[in-house]
């Protein structure tokens, strides 16, 4: 009886853990997107030495994880879709996980991208 119990009980945990890592990557890779955000993004959305901001500043935290769905599929209407463009929709599916995960109602915003 207890072993049919520990082994209901590990099964339980195990499926849990897919559930929720399932949901936790529910675009992309979000780690992935933090890279390509900073090489992509942030050259032009970051201050720059001189202090200047050649476009407005978006940081993850800039938006709600609202926002920056709709961003992302209305990508083609902004005024660097071109650069948006360039890259694979998986690239830009990883971006939108980061920015998603980082946005400012989630459990941890990020600022500085």
């Amino acid at each position: 009886m207890k072993k049919q119990t520990l082994m209901g009980i590990a099964t339980a945990v195990i499926l849990a853990s897919y559930v929720g890592i399932s949901v936790a990557s529910e675009f992309g890779n979000a780690r992935k997107g933090r890279f390509l955000y900073r090489q992509t993004c942030r050259p032009c959305h970051m201050e720059n030495p001189v202090g200047e901001i050649p476009a407005q500043y978006l940081g993850p935290d800039s938006k709600t994880q609202a926002e920056w769905k709709q961003v992302f599929e209305n990508y083609t209407e902004l005024p660097c879709a071109g650069h948006w463009g360039e890259l694979s929709d998986q690239d830009r599916m990883d971006i939108l996980q980061y920015v998603h995960d980082g946005a400012q109602d989630s459990p941890t915003p990020a600022k500085c991208g």
